[in-house]
């Protein structure tokens, strides 16, 4: 009897192996065909033009703020989301330098951007967004915010409603939320997912963390992927690998935190000027449910939902992208 119940216990330890062992070959195999996409139109778009300026801000807490600009007319400052660079809209630079002053910057504690004493925080950043827009004296500025770039940009029309009036002249939520991130369901049987981001987020304050490394492996490439909807390219998968990669763990975990309980939908009733919140049809991490909140939350707002597309509009569909700056530009208060 003994041997019969070691002998079944052996047949399941060799079938979770095998079970195991063919969802790590699925996952390679679904690796590779992720390297070997090609996006022909807009992988010519990607790399960023080699006449871009390079600009540093000092900011009142310390923090130096590297932007980069390029082109003439009307400023458009766009803001990236947690663990991504400046050069995660190469595109927009080609795309629309010919007639708009574009800027984009590394978000504090990402790329070449310090910290500062204020730490990594929504409103550090919003305060961040001021510093920008009044030392560089832009004015009738399209500003667009994706992801935790967009959160940021909610906070700034919280904490600077005065110079938001002033300064801007227009808004684009990308990919983004407003509110808390409710994650679907339930991953234990009791916590709900939020929970468990959240749990995750502060995990760091009270014991010791593994560090971890990224290498150009399938797990990394599968995290990647899963930003993006349908058939991205593989240079835009790994452009987002590359900057996961250098993120700092600690900076990570603060971006986390600021994220995790973030919530301006009473704030953004007082918006004054021309918004609109696009999101894609296929996006996992702020889904469409999350856009049509924060643009109930924007009086006069306009919703616009992109088939197919996921968490990085910018990189999936510069050419939409584009048009819908276009139409944002032309928007009344």
């Amino acid at each position: 009897m003994a041997r019969s119940r070691l002998g079944t216990v052996g047949w399941m330890a060799v079938g979770a192996g095998a079970a195991t062992a063919a969802a790590w070959a699925a996952a390679v195999v679904s690796a590779r065909r992720i390297r070997s996409r090609t996006d022909p139109a807009n992988d010519a778009l990607r790399p960023p033009p080699s006449d871009v300026v390079h600009r540093s801000i000092s900011t009142a807490d310390g923090a130096s703020l590297h932007v980069v600009e390029r082109g003439q007319g009307r400023p458009l400052l766009l803001m990236h989301g947690v663990t991504l660079q400046w050069w995660v809209w190469g595109a927009q630079f080609n795309t629309l330098a010919d007639r708009y002053r574009v800027l984009a910057w590394d978000m504090r504690g990402h790329g070449r951007s310090t910290v500062g004493s204020e730490g990594i925080t929504l409103e550090a950043i919003a305060d961040d967004i001021a510093a920008v827009l009044e030392d560089l004296d832009l004015r009738d500025a399209i500003l667009v915010g994706h992801s935790m770039g967009g959160m940021a940009l909610g906070r700034f029309c919280a904490r600077h409603e005065d110079l938001m009036i002033e300064r801007c002249g227009g808004l684009m939520f990308l990919d983004t939320s407003a509110a808390p991130l409710a994650l679907p369901g339930r991953l234990d049987g009791n916590v709900r997912a939020e929970e468990l981001v959240r749990r995750a987020a502060y995990a760091g304050t009270s014991r010791p963390r593994v560090r971890y490394t990224w290498p150009d492996s399938t797990p990394s490439v599968l995290m990647a992927r899963s930003a993006f909807g349908r058939r991205p390219s593989a240079t835009a998968v790994l452009d987002v690998r590359e900057m996961l990669s250098v993120m700092d763990q600690d900076n990570l975990l603060a971006a986390g935190r600021a994220i995790v309980d973030h919530d301006v939908r009473s704030d953004l009733a007082h918006v004054k000027v021309p918004a609109m919140v696009v999101v894609g049809s296929a996006d996992r991490l702020t889904p469409v449910s999350q856009a049509r909140v924060l643009a109930d939350s924007i009086p006069g707002s306009v919703l616009r939902v992109l088939p197919g597309i996921g968490h990085q509009t910018m990189q999936e569909d510069p050419v939409r992208f584009a048009e819908l700056v276009d139409e944002l530009s032309t928007l009344s208060p």
